[in-house]
């Protein structure tokens, strides 16, 4: 996975807190079985077009630098 900056991890650290919040605020209602497949889908989406997201911004990133000249940090 692409390597975030700290105030990027941050926000993401925040983000996801925020969504366990509401997440267990909408749980401790009664909540069927059907109901919490499709909040658990719809994060396990969320969560790879996250990841494919930063995936191509690190590709994009590292063909911009190229192009330009800069040395590869490995």
């Amino acid at each position: 996975m692409a390597a975030l900056s700290a105030t990027q991890m941050d926000q993401n650290m925040q983000t996801f807190r925020e969504f366990l919040m509401q997440y267990n605020n909408v749980t401790e209602r009664t909540v069927s079985e059907k109901e919490e497949r499709c909040s658990s889908n719809c994060l396990d989406k969320y969560l790879k077009m996250t990841q494919r997201v930063s995936m191509r911004f690190q590709e994009h990133q590292m063909i911009s630098a190229e192009a330009q000249g800069a040395p590869m940090k490995n």
